[in-house]
């Protein structure tokens, strides 16, 4: 806007400029108008090379030249002047025949004869000062009614955009849903901003989606459990046991106890992970060494084999919860689906450390494959949870990727993470 609004200032004071300027030209040209004609002077000029040219004013002994240049009324008031003239010279500034002259009459005498000496010079100042500061003031008034009237039409579609924006930026903040906004503006900045709107609301609907889908998932996955927990509490206090002891029906609320520990557990670590800064701690970690570890935590019934492809001296420079939290998940989804064994492996490139984690199980489905990595996604059994859905946040939050890959049988997950550079 900016740029345009120079662009058409610049363009409007060339014009009126140049129309000022001709119409001077034209409108003054008439104070050039009398010429020298005398014979002596202009044959003189002709032998210089010299162009006739318009002149302002004349020095002369003879009255007839005054007549001759001024015409009869100019050199009959100088006449009468000089006649009345006391004084030896004398200067004059008057208006006659409409033009404004300076002269002077010097008086001499020769032999005894009075002689008048003229020197006539046209009163440019006061004759065209006022056209001057009248075509000025005209330029002035016609700039500035050009320059209103286009920021006027600026101003009204600038604030007809403001005012959408600001109808806009109201429905978002009550909820409402709105179409997608679209304004036809040449300026960039408001571009900008209406492009960031957009991308908000898209995130606000995003985000209002997510908790949408959270609460579904809490009321879901928390009902089952707690009606059992609550089913089983008041069967005990009646003396009744639904596993058939004091004891296996402990061990069942305690179990459903555990499950919905590691909801709520899942659920922190993700608000957990959305509000942790990118660049944390980050520190060396022996991937080998690292993930036995938690593979002789989380197998401690060891009901599938496990295989290792990793070489001891593979170190990968990461912050320890968020790996740690990142292969917890990965294998305890490995545990749960693998028929006989699982295995981990690694491969590196000049810009990756990649690790693949596979199980021999069931391969998921095609309707699954694209919403594999979504919080809540129902797996191909029915269950639900946010295991995976966590390990897409860690690798997006830290500028990795996780994905799925196909494969004839089994299921196998690809972690990328970039190597550190040094800048």
């Amino acid at each position: 806007m900016i740029l345009h609004t120079i662009l058409f200032t610049i363009a409007v004071t060339g014009v009126s400029l140049f129309v000022v300027y001709y119409w001077s030209f034209f409108h003054f040209s008439q104070i050039f108008e009398d010429r020298v004609i005398d014979e002596y002077t202009f044959a003189k000029k002709q032998d210089m090379g010299v162009e006739n040219e318009w002149i302002l004013g004349v020095t002369t002994d003879s009255i007839d030249v005054v007549q001759g240049i001024h015409k009869d009324n100019v050199a009959n008031t100088l006449k009468e002047k000089a006649e009345k003239q006391k004084e030896p010279e004398k200067l004059y500034r008057e208006t006659i025949d409409g033009k404004h002259l300076l002269y002077t009459i010097r008086l001499d005498t020769n032999e005894g004869e009075t002689l008048y000496h003229y020197s006539i010079i046209k009163d440019i100042y006061a004759e065209i000062f006022p056209h001057i500061v009248m075509s000025f003031l005209t330029f002035f008034i016609f700039l500035t009614l050009i320059s209103l009237f286009y920021i006027h039409m600026i101003s009204k579609g600038f604030y007809e955009d403001i005012s959408i924006l600001r109808s806009y930026t109201k429905k978002i903040a009550e909820g409402s849903d709105t179409e997608p906004l679209e304004i036809s503006t040449k300026d960039d900045a408001l571009q900008d901003l209406v492009s960031d709107l957009c991308i908000m609301k898209e995130s606000l609907d995003k985000e209002a989606a997510m908790r949408q889908t959270t609460l579904q998932y809490i009321s879901h996955e928390m009902k089952t459990p707690i009606m059992i927990i609550e089913g089983y509490a008041a069967s005990a206090i009646d003396g009744i046991y639904p596993k058939g002891t004091p004891e296996e029906s402990m061990k069942t609320i305690i179990a459903q106890t555990e499950r919905m520990k590691q909801k709520v557990q899942d659920l922190l670590t993700i608000v957990r992970l959305e509000s942790a800064p990118a660049a944390a701690k980050k520190e060396n970690i022996a991937v080998k060494s690292y993930i036995l570890h938690i593979l002789t935590l989380l197998n401690q019934e060891k009901k599938q084999n496990v295989f290792l492809h990793i070489p001891e001296e593979v170190i990968i420079e990461e912050n320890q919860e968020r790996f740690k939290i990142l292969v917890e998940n990965l294998i305890t989804n490995q545990l749960k689906y693998a028929k006989t064994f699982l295995s981990v492996s690694y491969q590196e490139s000049a810009e990756k450390h990649i690790l693949y984690f596979y199980n021999d199980g069931v391969q998921i489905p095609e309707e699954i494959r694209k919403t594999l990595f979504q919080p809540f996604v129902k797996g191909y059994n029915g269950s639900s949870g946010l295991g995976l859905s966590i390990c897409k946040s860690i690798m997006n939050q830290i500028g990795g990727s996780i994905f799925l890959k196909d494969t004839k049988k089994g299921t196998l997950i690809v972690v990328e993470f970039l190597k550190e550079t040094d800048n």
